[in-house]
């Protein structure tokens, strides 16, 4: 859950990430992306034209996040990473 400050610190500790590095959200469809991200209707138009094409896969999309997403998450940046992975039981384990 990106929105559980908790689990975001716990990642970095697992993985001994550099609190520098923002992490990418996975998420089980487009409209769990869309959620994260502050986008105008040509942003989103953009986004769900790409979305469509290229996810389930290994495409990252970069967006203004929306303001209730940790700053941990973003490394401070405001820019979201958000990616539905191509993997089926990763979504299945995702949509829990």
């Amino acid at each position: 859950d990106a929105f559980n400050e908790a689990s975001v610190a716990s990642i970095f500790t697992v993985k001994g990430r550099p609190r520098s590095d923002p992490l990418i959200v996975h998420v089980a469809s487009a409209g769990a992306a869309e959620a994260l991200v502050r986008l105008g209707p040509g942003g989103l138009e953009l986004m769900r034209r790409l979305t469509a094409s290229f996810w389930p896969g290994p495409l990252t999309l970069v967006a203004p996040a929306v303001p209730e997403l940790p700053s941990a998450v973003t490394s401070g940046s405001g820019y979201v990473g958000v990616r539905v992975p191509e993997h089926a039981l990763a979504r299945e384990l995702l949509q829990r």
